[in-house]
């Protein structure tokens, strides 16, 4: 009995040593195998056209090499994402890789299991990414934010909007995780230009004009594309911790990650701008649009952190960078056609997807801008208009004014508010009621926009003059009375980044100063009537208009008398937190003091 009992024990040793599970799979790190997949494959290290570089799939193409150096490889593998089994298959020897295809993005702990008939055998875990442009895959953002930005409870139903430039990364070192966006409902990211005619670009200097040619090499005209594929996906933020294997990188990451941050955050790409708007008129023809519709269709499927569409065509009708276009019959139609089609887009989009896409416009609230479209109609496809309550007046002449006043300004001969008189300089009628928020906002009312589609514009710069001496005066105390000698001139360092306009954190900085009563040989003024602030240095003659807190305040009090919904501003890297500040304070009960009275003349 103990001879058998013998003999059976080493026999049961033996069989044990034979059918040993397989041995425990260790994940290859080495070389390329770093386990950062994506979704979207990028061309990192060159630029050409924007289809060649930019190629979306609906799975990550998921290669995984694991190792078994000794004991028994095992039959089959399987693969667990946080424990559950995406994938498996046959072991190939002491090294085998798992390949499958992977739809959702996100950060997982892999494992991998060896298998064979006697059992299974788990490996260690180990992080692996699939990167999606919804940023899933990313951490919340880490912010930088000026801490000049304060705290509010601002109602979620207002819409509190800024544009964040593309640009913005380079000699403004301005970048994502700087963006107040606790404070913001709306980022308008500009701007996504189109192919095809652009001959406006030019007037930007620089290689913007030959960089957009190449993004769209081979890409059909009227069709979007990503003008700067540096700034947007290719350039590594180390606040962001890119590095040379990420996936997905520059201000499209970042923005992804604040996203992460601040999921109820609405980030529209905005389309045009004054450069890049000649496309625009030549949507009269309805084959255009479909093209373009088409295309921005699936940018918003291959770029998923968007959240729908802006339209920035300056301007239906003509008068943009471009004379020669515009067409003051047939823009009007085309453009409340394209906002029908966009709509029906983005219904196909939310059907898709399940989730919610916003259409809106940004759009100059001038007379004769406004006579060229029928906003009213062409509102119920849109969510809001922005309003581009700025840029009323500028060194593109040297008649001073306030370029972003509320109402008309207390320096306007008789007759130039409400356009009925005489143009002192060409002569002819005004033809219209002068340029101010209260006319556009009020032309666009008439029209029937709804009050709660239409949110009003702050401008987060100022535009200006040299030359305006205290000799040119016809009201010795109202510079705006006064004649400018050129654009104003002044050095980046100051915010100047080209003449005629500065940032407000330089103006604040260099010319109002920290009591706001001017400094460096600037004075302050206020004009109570039209509800707008400059600074006037009477030695030199440089006047600047520009939306300060007082302004920016009465803004948001107008925007909540007349139930609008809401304010924007441009743009977001010019501001040091005051502006943004004051059009919170504005739209949370700000009550605009009684004007003083004119003192009698002596």
């Amino acid at each position: 009995m103990k001879r058998n009992i013998l003999a059976a024990s080493i026999l049961a040793a033996m069989s044990t040593s034979v059918m040993a599970a397989p041995a425990a799979p260790s994940i290859d790190m080495y070389g390329s195998n770093n386990l950062q997949f994506s979704k979207i494959e990028l061309a990192m290290e060159t630029t050409s056209g924007y289809n060649s570089m930019v190629k979306y799939n609906e799975e990550a193409q998921i290669a995984i090499k694991f190792n078994q150096w000794s004991g028994t490889p095992g039959d089959t593998y399987k693969v667990y994402f946080d424990g559950v089994e995406v994938a498996s298959g046959p072991i190939t020897g002491s090294q085998t890789t798992a390949t499958f295809g992977y739809a959702k993005g996100g950060v997982y702990d892999v494992v991998i299991e060896a298998c064979d008939a006697t059992g299974c055998t788990k490996g260690a875990a180990a992080k692996l990414t699939v990167a999606d442009t919804d940023g899933s895959h990313l951490a919340p953002l880490t912010m930088n934010v000026d801490p000049n930005n304060k705290s509010y409870n601002t109602d979620k139903n207002t819409v509190v909007g800024t544009y964040f430039v593309e640009w913005g990364i380079y000699d403004r070192n301005y970048t994502v995780d700087n963006i107040p966006a606790d404070n913001l409902t709306h980022i308008l990211y500009g701007f996504i230009p189109i192919c095809g005619p652009n001959e406006s670009l030019k007037s930007v200097g620089g290689n913007s004009f030959n960089a957009l040619k190449t993004a769209c090499s081979g890409v059909p005209d009227y069709e979007v594309v990503i003008h700067d594929p540096w700034a947007a996906y290719q350039k590594s933020f180390k606040q962001a911790g890119h590095d040379f294997n990420t996936p997905i990188k520059g201000n499209f990451a970042m923005m992804m990650a604040l996203k992460q941050r601040n999921p109820d955050l609405k980030i529209l790409p905005s389309i045009g701008g004054w450069t890049l708007s000649d496309p625009f008129f030549y949507f009269t023809d309805k084959s255009k649009r479909d093209t373009f519709v088409a295309s921005t269709k699936k940018f918003l499927q291959t770029w998923k952190f968007f959240d729908g569409v802006d339209i920035d065509w300056e301007f239906p009708g003509g008068g943009g960078e471009n004379p020669n276009l515009g067409d003051p019959v047939n823009d009007g139609p085309a453009y409340i056609a394209l906002m029908q089609e966009l709509r029906a887009m983005l219904d196909e989009l939310e059907a898709e997807t399940g989730r919610k896409y916003e259409l809106t416009s940004a759009i100059n609230v001038g007379w004769d801008k406004l006579q060229d479209v029928d906003y009213g109609e062409a509102i119920q496809y849109m969510d809001y208009i922005f309003s581009m309550n700025y840029d009323f007046f500028g060194g593109w002449n040297n008649v001073p004014g306030h370029q972003a006043g509320l109402y008309c300004g207390s320096f306007m001969a008789p007759g130039q508010c409400d356009g009925t008189g005489i143009n002192p300089d060409t002569g002819k009628a005004y033809g219209g009621p002068a340029y101010t928020v209260e006319h556009g906002i009020t032309a666009l009312l008439a029209q029937g926009v709804p009050a709660n589609k239409l949110v009003v514009g702050t401008a987060m710069y100022g535009r200006g003059w040299d030359g305006v001496m205290p000799s040119s005066l016809t009201n010795p105390n109202d510079p705006m009375t006064g004649t400018g000698n050129g654009k104003l001139t002044g050095t980046k360092a100051q915010g100047v980044w080209e003449a005629g306009v500065i940032d407000y954190k330089g103006i604040k900085q260099y010319m109002l100063g920290a009591n706001e009563t001017g400094i460096n040989g600037f004075e302050y003024g206020y004009d109570e009537q039209a509800q707008a602030a400059y600074v006037w240095n009477r030695s030199n003659g440089k006047l600047i208009t520009f939306d300060d807190q007082r302004s920016t305040k009465a803004k948001g009090a107008y925007v909540r008398d007349l139930g609008l919904a809401g304010l924007f501003s441009w743009e977001i890297d010019a501001d040091n937190g005051d502006i943004l500040n004051a059009m919170h304070e504005g739209l949370n009960g700000y009550v605009v003091p009684t004007p003083t009275p004119t003192a009698e003349p002596t």
